[in-house]
């Protein structure tokens, strides 16, 4: 039960770099309140500069900034991606077709921090890391069979959007960062493609692009 309630307090506190073998303390007691009070939100301005500190408008406030935020917008796409010059070679595109590995799944999931957000299913990657020998197969089999037909389950997809404070005040929704809690299994598949698609970023990326290049 202590073990459990450490835990607890070592994840609502999100201190990744303290030790395993450190117990519950008032420091992370501390941490977990501090958190609390800087992510809570307590009063927008919207466009016009008008503040509430109403929770029923403060939705509409954020709801209205990212409808207009994420706008869909219309252009033509062939002007720019006719230009762009032919990095993938044939042999690069044969290897990005190789059939996905037990193993692949394996390094993406054991890269990923053990308390981690988790997404709307609730589990984190610690979850599936501890009972990696247990669903490894069945993790394998289903992810690949989504990747094949290229369709996910619905549930898959649903992610949780969390705010993040930017600077010293929030004002206005401009001032607060949004993040994406997604499921980890969502995240296990597009680790696995990334890491394919590592291999050859470097034939793709300009040096002045190199911060998506590892080393």
């Amino acid at each position: 039960m202590l073990a459990q309630e450490d835990s607890y307090w070592c994840q609502r506190a999100k201190v990744h770099w303290y030790r395993d073998d450190d117990h519950n303390t008032k420091f992370l007691h501390a941490s977990a309140t501090v958190r609390r009070k800087v992510n809570c939100i307590t009063s927008l301005e919207d466009d016009f500069g008008n503040k509430t500190i109403d929770n029923q408008g403060m939705c509409l406030i954020a709801k209205c900034y990212f409808t207009e935020l994420f706008q869909k917008n219309q252009s033509v796409a062939e002007p720019v991606v006719n230009v762009i010059r032919s990095s993938i070679s044939s042999e690069d595109n044969v290897s990005f077709m190789q059939p996905f590995t037990k193993d692949e799944f394996r390094v993406a999931i054991f890269s990923m921090h053990s308390d981690k957000c988790p997404g709307p299913d609730g589990y984190s990657p610690g979850f599936y890391q501890h009972f990696w020998d247990l669903c490894s197969d069945n993790i394998l089999t289903e992810c690949c069979s989504w990747l094949d037909i290229g369709q996910f389950p619905a549930t898959l997809n649903m992610t949780n959007v969390a705010l993040i404070p930017k600077g010293n005040t929030q004002i206005t929704m401009k001032d607060w960062r949004p993040i994406p809690l997604c499921n980890v299994l969502y995240k296990l598949i597009s680790k696995v493609l990334a890491n394919r698609l590592k291999r050859v970023l470097p034939h793709c990326i300009f040096d002045s692009q190199s911060t998506f290049v590892p080393d």
